[in-house]
């Protein structure tokens, strides 16, 4: 499936043109890589704009590559990711506003769902593709079979994984992201949130006025979470060799029964590898693959659960590329000529997004997908996630939303994986890990407060 690759090499070949859009994604696998294969071909024969597509790996990997190429002079036209990605870019003016485009997608393909992008003043600076809601997913099957019930709290998913692994099963009771950087990070904050506070480490002053943040990392808090990690560490494979591509994979090969993870991925990379291999087993996994809202730490009601909004993902285009016009241009195509076209994007990496526009997920087109069609579970769970995961479990806090410049620059801020990271290595003691982290979250936040406070 290609899921596992990180850096890989361009599409359109290496060389660099004047005009040429060099476009850096992280919507790669194999039914991506025909995909953008074939678009490129047809864009490049009515518009004659050359492209050229690179894999830049997930969360983690594709900062790297983009730094890289900024720090040489030579930024590309576009990337794929979260706008905390391009934070840093935006803030420093490196960020084309993409409102002409939006308004046109938006005319095909209905209104955004959400924000969808970062509003900047009144300009757009993401054309969105798609939202990640957070949720917890496990397998029925080994539920059933071991007569366990869905979780309602955190130590209900470390009972269940005990008994998972403890059992008979030839299968673990939950993966756990230990990469210092990437999914582990992203875990942690959402489990702080499920316990009342903001996973990264602020609040406003006032909550009425939400004019100053001030640092709020509760040390019973923090500590809970984390020590709650490192137990579920005792029931995963090794968790440093887990993020967000390796979690799909393990989920496929049936490594684990639980997990954290977005949206319906987990049940779309196995139905579409089900009918790649044609594999009635991954088949059944697919539809064993259940989701819900991730559970809460002892007593903390769903309405006291931090989530603010689920992460819109999508396409920023850089001022200081090469072909910035050639780059809105590809995106208006890809997007704005059909809702059909539209729909081969989710196709390609089912269950992963929840489109970012209000009828794409109702229409004929994506409904009838054939992936769809042979797993109406998938559909489902999609839908499920919208209406009721998104729907009553983000939000109900309304100063859990912190939205800000200084709050993007932390979003990038590596040290909440690490902290998971050296937790689960036991090369630090959960005290120590919160110590270090409490530490890092002071230097990072003021740093926040000295560029955008």
């Amino acid at each position: 499936m290609g899921i596992t690759g990180a850096v890989a090499g361009c599409l359109g070949g290496g060389g660099g043109g004047d005009d040429e859009v060099h476009f850096i994604t992280d919507y790669y696998n194999s039914s991506w890589e025909s995909l953008w294969g074939d678009l490129e071909s047809e864009f490049t024969d009515e518009t004659d704009v050359n492209m050229n597509i690179e894999e830049g790996g997930m969360s983690g990997t594709q900062e790297g590559r983009l730094a890289q190429l900024i720090q040489s002079g030579n930024p590309p036209d576009a990337n794929t990711s979260t706008f905390d990605q391009v934070a840093d870019i935006w803030a420093t003016d490196q960020l084309s506003t993409v409102d002409d485009v939006v308004s046109s997608i938006e005319e095909v393909n209905g209104e955004l769902n959400v924000g969808g992008a970062f509003l900047g003043g009144d300009n757009i600076y993401q054309v969105p593709h798609g939202v990640y809601v957070s949720d917890f997913v496990y397998r029925q099957d080994v539920y059933d079979e071991l007569g366990l019930e869905e979780p309602e709290t955190f130590q209900d998913v470390l009972d269940n994984a005990q008994t998972i692994d403890e059992s008979d099963m030839d299968i673990r009771g939950y993966g756990l992201a230990g990469m210092p950087t990437g999914k582990s990070q992203d875990e942690f904050q959402v489990l702080l949130a499920s316990a009342g506070i903001n996973g990264l480490g602020i609040r406003w002053k006032d909550a009425e006025a939400r004019d100053e943040l001030e640092i709020h990392f509760p040390e019973d808090v923090v500590t809970s979470v984390l020590q709650y990690m490192k137990d579920l560490s005792q029931y995963s494979p090794d968790p440093t060799s887990i993020g967000w591509a390796e979690s799909l994979g393990g989920w496929v090969q049936g490594q684990y029964a639980q997990q954290y993870h977005l949206n319906a991925w987990p049940v779309g990379i196995t139905a579409l590898t089900a009918e790649g291999e044609d594999s009635d087993g991954l088949r059944g996994v697919a539809e064993a693959t259940q989701v819900m809202a991730y559970p809460t730490w002892g007593e903390i009601d769903k309405d006291e659960n931090w989530l603010s909004s689920p992460a819109p993902d999508g396409y920023h285009v850089f001022a200081n590329g090469g072909n910035t016009d050639g780059a809105k241009q590809w995106f208006e195509w890809l997007y704005a000529d059909s809702t059909e076209r539209t729909v081969q994007f989710y196709a390609a990496d089912p269950g992963r997004f929840l489109p970012s526009y209000a009828d794409i997920i109702g229409s004929d087109a994506f409904q009838n997908q054939d992936i769809m069609q042979a797993h109406p579970h998938l559909l489902e769970k999609l839908q499920y996630v919208q209406d009721e995961i998104w729907g009553n479990h983000y939000g109900s806090v309304d100063e859990a939303n912190v939205s800000s410049p200084e709050a993007l620059y932390l979003q990038r801020q590596w040290f909440y994986g690490e902290m998971v990271n050296r937790v689960v290595t036991d090369s630090m003691s959960v005290q120590e890990a919160y110590d270090w982290g409490y530490g890092q979250l002071e230097d990072a936040f003021a740093d926040a407060q000295e560029q955008f406070g």
